[in-house]
């Protein structure tokens, strides 16, 4: 049986841990705003707010961050396994009982960070989607390619069928009138789930905190159906990135990178303008037919600025132009957990901790992206300076050591 070991610092792609970096910062930029207000508020009911400079800041997270980077993060993922699995050639069983150890302590590390930092964590789903994608790690690219379009139909059909049944109810009054008042009832109990969430967050204990996280965090079931299919799709993308060696041996995929980043580009600003547009008139809380549009243009749109984002990067890294930048995101994608999880506590101290001068809830839109600025700033320096002294971030460390069962080296 081939030993199983991490993959050393000479064998990491530094391309790949330049676009980890880069989308674990777009997502703080996403996730900002769900950190200083309750996430269901800003899931629930979204809006581009009042104001010049509040629409205009809500603009440009939507247009510009906004179901790209989650999407990336979710590719990498799917890289990530399929490099995890063929580092020592063809995948044996114990490579497969080493990737099912990482995905269970990887879900563990996301209830713990629900219960005692944040409810919008992603990464109890990426583990329980990583054991779904074991199942294709077999598959054919057509096959693979077949089950992306089917995940990525699910959302659009699952709000698409919930936005026709007020259409559906029309010939029974009966029915509409026990529908919509669901509805109402659903956006009052969403309400009061808000109003007691500010309250607990700026007055509660630190229990009562932990609680209302996973009151939250189940209020997002239905994500399911709407938001981690796209990330399965997205995992599958990655599998077959890795498949056909497209970042890998990137240089040898350079005409399809320029042509990605033509085709891509048009339709990520139009799909955008679309996403952006809809999100006055959508209500989340009750799935109605601007909420369809919505789901349609996140998905196109996110996948299309995404594919530019990539393509562009890429074609600047064969290039040279971008040296330094890569080596920085590159030294923050290899924490990605760590930083990743480093987002929560630096908001919990800020917004949710004794020490946040009661600033949960008042801090505007425009806030929020100067602090992520920073924030990314001090992550970029703190990943570079603790890689010139150990091989892993400190979170990182902590997931080897429990997925290959003893103490890695942490020291260079």
């Amino acid at each position: 049986m081939t030993d199983t070991k991490p993959v050393s610092a000479k064998k990491r792609i530094e391309l790949i841990d330049a676009l980890r970096g880069f989308a674990i910062f777009g997502i703080l930029m996403v996730n900002m705003p769900l950190m200083f207000k309750p996430a269901v508020e800003m899931i629930m009911f979204p809006t581009l707010g009042e104001g010049t400079v509040e629409v205009l800041s809500n603009s440009f997270i939507y247009f510009f961050f906004n179901s790209k980077f989650f999407v990336l993060f979710s590719l990498l993922f799917g890289l990530g396994f399929y490099i995890f699995l063929h580092k020592d050639g063809e995948p044996n069983k114990g490579v497969l009982k080493l990737f099912r150890k990482r995905l269970f302590w990887l879900l563990v590390i996301g209830v713990l960070h629900v219960s005692l930092l944040w409810e919008g964590d992603i990464l109890i789903y990426y583990a329980l989607l990583g054991f779904i994608l074991l199942l294709f790690r077999k598959s054919s690219i057509k096959k693979i390619t077949i089950w992306i379009f089917i995940f990525l139909l699910i959302p659009i059909v699952f709000v698409g069928l919930i936005s026709l049944v007020p259409a559906m109810l029309q010939s029974n009054p009966e029915a509409l009138a026990a529908f919509n008042e669901g509805s109402e009832q659903q956006i009052l109990a969403t309400k009061d789930l808000l109003s007691r969430a500010y309250e607990v967050y700026t007055t509660g204990t630190y229990g009562e905190k932990i609680g209302m996280n996973w009151e939250q965090w189940l209020v997002f079931l239905p994500g399911i159906f709407i938001f981690y299919p796209t990330c399965m799709a997205m995992f599958l993308l990655g599998l077959i990135i890795g498949k056909k060696s497209w970042i890998s041996n990137h240089r040898e995929h350079l005409p399809f990178y320029r042509k990605v980043f033509r085709i891509s580009l048009p339709v990520g600003i139009l799909f955008n303008l679309l996403l952006v547009w809809s999100i006055d008139n959508m209500s989340p809380a009750t799935l109605d037919s601007w909420a369809l549009i919505n789901t349609i243009a996140g998905i196109i749109g996110g996948i299309s600025l995404m594919c530019t984002y990539v393509s562009g990067l890429v074609l600047l890294y064969e290039k040279g132009i971008i040296p330094r930048l890569t080596s920085w995101l590159s030294a923050a994608g290899r924490m990605a957990l760590t930083n990743y999880i480093g987002h929560s506590l630096i908001a919990f101290i800020l917004f949710r901790s004794s020490l946040s001068l009661g600033l949960f809830g008042k801090i505007e839109i425009w806030h929020g992206i100067g602090i992520t600025v920073l924030i990314i700033v001090f992550q970029v320096i703190f990943s570079k300076w603790w890689l010139k002294k150990y091989r892993f971030g400190p979170l990182e460390w902590l997931w080897r050591t429990m997925t290959y069962g003893k103490v890695q080296p942490l020291g260079k």
